[in-house]
């Protein structure tokens, strides 16, 4: 079987004593992939081989290399026996369930998959996939792997015996395939085969299934020896090496040259075709007697059958005429496809070459441009593309904003925790130096509990931030950033709309009041190292809040005033006390602070400011000179003498008012 290229060519000279030529032509090879009934009965007129052949037809035998022209063979076997002929898949392995697992909990073939892959995880076994993983029974599954050296690596490895609290029984493979054997050639017949399978595993340790292979035809007295290697580390460097030394003799070492695979019916075990298209039953491969469901099957005689020929033997034999013709043709139609192209012999591991579309395999169709309108006004895909492409720019750039704003709140953050851990340093530092002071625990306890040390009172100014949000959802991040940047324990925020709940502000203490649209809405924020109690009120844009732990007590008024509301500013009254602050979005115009003119709102809460309050103005600020005017009022004490009047003046400025 190895070295092909010379069992060819020497072939005729063997054939002089074992080929048995018949008168016959040989069968078609389409009735090997037909199970029709004029088939059969072609197959069963067949004429048996002759046992005796005469010696002058054996001479015409060995002057003509092949029984028939090369065009004879082209059509004999279709594409799949060909690739079937030179595939060299590695083995597969089995995985046996114990009948003591229940069917209901024997896993499926994906659960299977799973399991060994966390079994070769556990035990640190490098295994980069599973390239195959079925069924092949009840409580029987097989798998194998696609890489040479995954295979070794499972080969050589002690199974346990049970995966995942299963009792179950793995089966490897018997031998190592083909792709792990080397041959060393040309051995003499004085060197004992023991003795040379002794030199072998002091070079390759490795090297296991050792045989002889003799042939008839060398004219030298030699012999080759086969054998496979379990380390393919070994394995490759003896390859590399080409050598082996036996003594005073070095001897080259080569591959060994997988013949090609034959196509079979492992049911009738006839040749040429597979299971899956023959309708006979499953037969024993010794006598080819069928199987009988339940039975043990034990051959009645010691004798052999052959599928092929009759003969006793067994009937894939490389001694039966049929079987050997058989491999004659398919190996000139192999070599013949191999030549050409058709077919490439493959090796286990090997990765194929992805497929590539080059730009005239698939030429568009010649078609004749009509130019037609749409049945509907719809736009066409220029314009739609350029429709996405700004709405992507925009996006872009709006990510890029809330990149900068969260760099921004990040270091505002950073900033933050740095002087925390200051305070916290320094705090620790005066305990300390407090602690080594004092000789005593009791004195250190002492001079704490009577502390001379006068705690002199900071004041520090407090921060109010009032903000016209138009819209929390998308501008909560830029909100947050402005708050860390003035450092504003109390801040108020108009128009949040109903996202007003999706992002809350770290440190600090929310109060919201609903508007009269879902874009309005106001909410207070207030840090948590103060205590606020909200004032209940049902007003929208409104929030109330009092807030404890200053200098003083302070209320503050929150209010939003959108253009299309109607509301009295009177329904505030009930609220205001001494040390109120009012501030919030009035959306009134005033010509005092850059508007082009005074509108009536203006005109209506400066009156109000005025008449009821004595109050101190902190900030007044009117954002883009119109529409909007924010306002800071710091109420005193209360003006009691003309509310009455104002308030008459507000109802008949609320029927008129813009």
């Amino acid at each position: 079987m190895n070295h092909q290229s010379n069992c060819s060519e020497v072939r005729p000279l063997m054939e002089q004593q074992t080929t048995r030529v018949t008168s016959t032509p040989r069968r078609p090879a389409s009735d090997s992939f037909d199970n029709s009934d004029s088939n059969r009965q072609r197959m069963k007129k067949r004429l048996r081989i002759d046992d005796h052949p005469p010696r002058n037809e054996q001479v015409e035998q060995h002057q003509l290399p092949t029984l028939a022209p090369l065009h004879h063979h082209q059509h004999s076997f279709n594409m799949n026996v060909l690739k079937r002929a030179v595939t060299s898949n590695l083995p597969c392995f089995f995985i046996i369930f114990d009948a003591s697992v229940e069917p209901k909990n024997i896993p499926s073939s994906i659960q299977v998959a799973i399991m060994l892959k966390k079994l070769f995880v556990q035990n640190q076994i490098p295994i980069k996939e599973l390239s195959m993983c079925v069924q092949a029974g009840e409580r029987r599954s097989k798998f194998a792997v696609g890489d040479k050296a995954d295979f070794l690596t499972l080969f050589n490895w002690t199974w346990p015996e049970e995966i995942e609290d299963k009792k179950a029984e793995f089966i490897k493979p018997h031998t190592l395939p083909d792709c792990y054997a080397l041959v060393v050639r040309y051995v003499p017949l004085d060197i004992n085969q023991d003795i040379a399978r002794q030199q072998i595993l002091k070079i390759i340790p490795a090297a296991v299934g050792f045989s002889s292979i003799h042939y008839h035809h060398r004219q030298q007295s030699s012999y080759d020896i086969r054998f496979t290697v379990r380390n393919l580390e070994q394995y490759q460097t003896a390859r590399e090496l080409g050598r082996l030394s036996f003594g005073q003799h070095y001897l080259p070492l080569t591959t060994f040259l997988t013949g090609y695979r034959l196509t079979y019916c492992t049911a009738c075990r006839k040749i040429g075709h597979f299971r899956d298209k023959c309708q006979s039953p499953i037969c024993c491969r010794k006598c080819l007697v069928p199987y009988t469901n339940g039975v043990k099957h034990s051959c009645q005689n010691d004798t052999f059958n052959c599928a092929q020929c009759s003969g006793s033997h067994f009937s894939l034999d490389s001694i039966c005429p049929i079987v050997k013709k058989y491999r004659e043709d398919l190996k000139l139609a192999v070599d013949k496809a191999l030549n050409s192209g058709a077919i490439k012999r493959s090796t286990p591991g090997e990765v194929s070459r992805p497929f590539q579309q080059h730009a005239n395999d698939f030429p568009l169709l010649n078609q004749a441009k009509v130019n037609s309108q749409s049945a509907w006004a719809t736009s066409d895909n220029e314009s739609l593309h350029s429709h996405l492409k700004k709405e992507m720019s925009d996006l872009v750039v709006t990510i890029k904003a809330l990149s900068e704003t969260m760099i921004r709140t990040e270091k505002s953050f950073n900033d933050l925790n740095c002087r925390i851990e200051l305070q916290h340093k320094s705090t620790l530092l005066h305990c300390n130096k407090e602690w080594y002071s004092n000789s005593t625990l009791d004195s250190v306890l002492t001079k704490w509990e009577n502390n001379p040390s006068h705690l002199s009172n900071q004041f520090i100014p407090l921060n109010i931030l009032t903000y016209n949000v138009q819209g929390w959802g998308t501008r909560a991040l830029e909100v947050m950033d402005l708050i860390f940047k003035v450092d504003s324990p109390v801040c108020v925020f108009t128009e949040v709309g109903e996202l007003w709940s999706s992002f809350e502000v770290p440190h600090f203490t929310s109060f919201y009041q609903k508007g009269t649209h879902y874009g309005g809405g106001v909410m207070i924020t207030i840090g948590k190292h103060l205590r606020a109690t909200r004032i209940d009120t049902d007003i929208e844009n409104t929030v109330i809040v009092d807030i404890h732990g200053l200098s003083e007590q302070i209320r503050i008024i929150s209010i939003y005033w959108p253009q299309g509301q109607i509301r009295n500013l009177k329904d505030l009254c009930p609220f205001l006390v001494k040390g109120t602050i009012l501030t919030g979005d009035f959306n009134a115009t005033s010509d005092e602070w850059g508007s082009q003119s005074t509108d009536r709102r203006d005109l209506g809460s400066s009156l109000f400011l005025e008449d009821v309050f004595l109050c101190d103005s902190f900030h007044k600020q009117a954002k883009d000179g119109v529409s909007h005017l924010f306002m800071l009022k710091r109420v005193k004490r209360l003006k009691l003498k003309r509310r009455s009047l104002l308030l008459d003046w507000l109802d008949l400025n609320e029927q008129s008012d813009n």
